[in-house]
């Protein structure tokens, strides 16, 4: 497979393209992106870093050379800054959004898989949708993050290994996740995590993205990101069938449309094909109740 990277040059698509060069499971990773001189330097560099550990070609591109790629990975967007919030950079953003998808609309195959990483991502996986008219288990948002931090929360308060505890969040990425302390387990056992903990959990989190911004160090996680980007992206190319959360389009998935949200989704070579239904508590579904009406609020503020 080939990969297609809008926005190479930056900190979250050049890191993502190296994790996954990485991996050797790709052909070729082609990067665009507006600051050429950036992008050739990126192209020259990892190329040869490559070199000892995969076979996977880097190159240089231009949107008319996307039309092999089976997969674009969009990291473009308006510049990081201190905010509340990720849902801050929507108007802006959209800005960014809505030429990339006349461009790919034109030169890309009609099945390939679009991953966004543009914030705020949940309303952008449902804009890219609609702009693009793709089929909706191939447009999908990232979210990982939320799921990583949840277990590293758990970790940071309970003392538990972090390689053995299983946790997810789904619902928005940013404030409106739901955190499915239900389906916790460690060792493969359900793990009982005490209010307090949860009450630490939820503390350790909501700290972790505020210190993050304080730091106004005008970069995005781009490590991290670039990590879990890179676990979607292989999941993909070797058809690996593995669960990760998503933002994808619901179609009336637990009774929800018009919204995008994160949701456990099987990747495969065909994008994400199969949503898994997890089990809600009256808490958790009413969170993500709330959650939806969120999102469809922020779509219906940019006409959507």
């Amino acid at each position: 497979m080939k990969l297609g990277v809008i926005g190479g040059a930056g900190l979250l698509g050049s890191t993502t393209a190296f994790c996954v060069g990485m991996r050797d499971v790709l052909e070729e990773i082609k990067l665009l992106d507006l600051k050429e001189n950036v992008l050739e330097a990126h192209v020259m560099d990892m190329s040869q870093a490559l070199l000892p550990v995969s076979k996977t070609k880097v190159t240089k591109a231009d949107y008319e050379d996307l039309g092999d790629c089976d997969i674009i990975l969009v990291t473009a967007s308006l510049p990081e800054r201190q905010v509340a919030n990720r849902n801050e950079y929507l108007t802006g953003n959209l800005g960014v959004v809505t030429p990339i998808c006349e461009k790919l609309k034109a030169v890309c195959k009609k099945d390939a898989i679009l991953i966004s990483a543009t914030n705020p991502v949940d309303v952008f996986t449902y804009v890219y949708w609609k702009l693009l008219g793709w089929d909706k288990s191939k447009v999908l948002g990232f979210c990982v993050n939320d799921t990583l931090r949840f277990k590293w929360a758990i970790e940071e308060v309970t003392g538990k290994e972090f390689s053995k505890l299983d946790a997810m969040c789904i619902g928005e990425h940013g404030d409106g996740q739901v955190r499915l302390y239900n389906h916790v387990t460690y060792d493969g056992k359900p793990m009982e995590i005490s209010q307090e903990e949860r009450t630490a959990i939820e503390e350790a989190t909501a700290n972790w993205f505020r210190t993050w911004q304080q730091l106004d160090s005008k970069r995005t996680t781009g490590w991290t990101s670039g990590v879990m980007l890179a676990d979607m992206i292989e999941a993909i190319a070797t058809d690996s069938k593995a669960v990760i959360p998503v933002s994808v389009v619901m179609d009336g998935f637990k009774g929800y449309d018009h919204v995008a949200m994160g949701m456990p989704g099987v990747f495969s070579k065909e994008g994400v094909t199969k949503l898994i239904d997890v089990e809600l508590t009256d808490e958790g579904k009413a969170q993500l109740d709330k959650t939806a009406c969120k999102i469809e609020d922020m779509l219906k503020s940019i006409d959507m």
